[in-house]
């Protein structure tokens, strides 16, 4: 007996089983795996940002899972914070990689100390419950000023590269510059009444910065 064909509505009750959320966290497991794969080869560079993702991936991995068994995890929380400073202090170290060394040397030193005083005051204000209006400040804070770095670092990239779209950095920089650039106008608008209606948009980046960063990693030699 021939197969039948699925109608167009059963093929659409399927896809809206994933949400686009679910579709944003599990999207993460492409690159993750394409960098895992290119470990060996990889420098330094690859090596923290596969760690990163790694990070990500078990964050979102254990966050769907206490949705969906509709329970608390404490685990959750805590590797949030380990992932949230981690993120802080890799896209700093990854994006001023460009800056000339004494100017990078300082970089790294002043933000490094502001985003210290910026996650101890966070945590401070989310231990105390205090309003998490402080939080988005913080964070919006800590988005614009990697924003910043990566546009800059984008622009000496375009000096440094004359193939600009075969170099592996550039993509995954890039998919850093839309992310942070984009989620941080996002949370600037958190407790405006459109919040419900452009929420989404944040997981929309979020996939958007995975295609970047996996297009980014394929260019990236499998061996040396």
């Amino acid at each position: 007996m021939a197969t039948a064909t699925p109608s167009l509505s059963n093929w659409m009750i399927s896809l809206n089983m994933f949400t686009i959320q679910e579709i944003s966290s599990f999207s993460i497991l492409l690159p993750l795996a394409i960098a895992g794969a290119k470990l060996k080869t990889g420098d330094l560079k690859l090596r923290l940002f596969f760690l990163f993702l790694l990070f990500g991936a078990l964050v979102d991995g254990i966050g769907f899972a206490a949705y969906k068994t509709n329970s608390v995890w404490k685990i959750h929380g805590y590797l949030l914070v380990v992932y949230l400073v981690y993120e802080a202090y890799f896209f700093l170290w990854v994006t001023s990689l460009n800056l000339q060394p004494d100017t990078r040397r300082r970089a790294r030193t002043v933000i490094g100390v502001a985003f210290l005083l910026c996650f101890l005051v966070k945590f401070y204000f989310d231990f105390i419950g205090v309003d998490l209006l402080y939080s988005s400040v913080i964070q919006m804070f800590i988005l614009v000023t990697i924003a910043f770095l990566s546009g800059f670092s984008l622009l000496r990239m375009a000096e440094q590269h004359d193939g600009l779209l075969s170099y592996p950095w550039f993509w995954i920089m890039s998919g850093i510059f839309l992310y942070t650039f984009g989620t941080f106008f996002i949370d600037a608008l958190l407790y405006s009444q459109i919040i419900d209606k452009i929420w989404y948009m944040r997981n929309l980046i979020n996939i958007i910065q995975y295609g970047f960063f996996v297009v980014g990693l394929l260019l990236i030699p499998s061996s040396k």
